[in-house]
């Protein structure tokens, strides 16, 4: 009988690989759902320098803005320099070096906002150690209600951590993760939580190698989050076990924006070291949101 389990494992993991074929996958959002917001990465506006032989341009104002600092801890320094945030070719490169740790994280606070519906991207991640791009929705809630982090809710539709901390191979591995608060809808009593689950490559390769469909669901009353054509996270919002119920972040109280970055070091990928290569590019080829008429 273990001999069977055994094999009937085996077959489905072989299946698995021969069915993961990441160049054939075409994104569709479904029959409820229509397209109401998309970025392309056309060239908008001015050539603003030439890099690696090409013309590029900045990431389109009306969509997006370039925080800057050092946000969220790690050793990255966000910029709002061309060199680490530009648009090229059709897609967007969020650029990390070694000098100086400069990379980028754009924003669409204030520009895109969006309660409920699909979100999807199209990412080449960057990959090694210290390594830490994400693709993220946070609730802005500030304006109206004067809440902030983590009141006003937290979907991680991607995180990776390159390199092998902890002597895994972080970069064949997808985070999804949501944060709220679960003692109050306001700022006081606060209780951070959180809950996460993670994929990875059925073949072993790293994420890196393709560019995949990172994509979340956002419903009233729950959080699906995948890749391509897998669903590995799903949670209900509306009865969360040990916590405030209805947790107003993910009811639809107020919007949620869009965050593309990559972070540097920081506890959870630990720093570059030696066999970090550099530069280290996230290309992203286009975003897309929907929603339900």
């Amino acid at each position: 009988m273990f001999q069977l389990f055994s094999c009937f494992l085996a077959s489905l993991l072989f299946n698995n690989i021969l069915s993961w074929n990441p160049s054939n996958f075409t994104y569709n959002a479904g029959q409820d759902y229509s397209l109401v917001w998309e970025d392309d990465f056309e060239n908008v506006g001015a050539i603003k320098a030439t890099i690696n032989g090409a013309p590029a341009y900045a990431p389109n104002s009306a969509n997006w803005a370039l925080n800057t600092g050092n946000i969220n801890g790690g050793l990255q320094n966000y910029t709002n320099s061309i060199d680490n945030a530009y648009v090229q070719n059709g897609q967007l490169n969020i650029v990390a070096y070694k000098e100086g740790y400069t990379s980028a994280m754009l924003s669409s606070a204030g520009r895109r906002e969006f309660t409920f519906g699909k979100f999807a991207a199209k990412i080449c991640l960057p990959y090694g150690q210290g390594m830490w791009p994400a693709w993220w929705l946070l609730g802005n809630a500030w304006n109206k209600y004067k809440l902030y982090w983590p009141t006003v809710g937290e979907i991680d539709i991607l995180e990776m951590i390159g390199g092998r901390q902890w002597g895994t191979p972080n970069d064949k591995i997808a985070h999804a993760t949501i944060h709220w608060n679960n003692a109050s809808n306001a700022m006081s009593p606060l209780y951070h939580a959180s809950y996460g689950t993670q994929w990875q490559t059925p073949d072993g390769s790293l994420l890196h190698n393709n560019s995949l469909v990172y994509w979340t669901e956002w419903t009233p009353t729950q959080i699906s989050i995948g890749l391509n054509e897998f669903t590995y996270f799903q949670f209900n919002t509306t009865n969360i076990t040990g916590s405030i119920n209805p947790v107003d972040a993910f009811g639809g109280k107020w919007p949620f924006y869009m965050i593309l970055n990559i972070a540097i070091g920081g506890s959870w990928p630990g720093s570059p070291n030696n066999s970090t290569v550099w530069p280290q590019r996230m290309v992203i080829d286009w975003i897309r949101v929907y929603q339900k008429p």
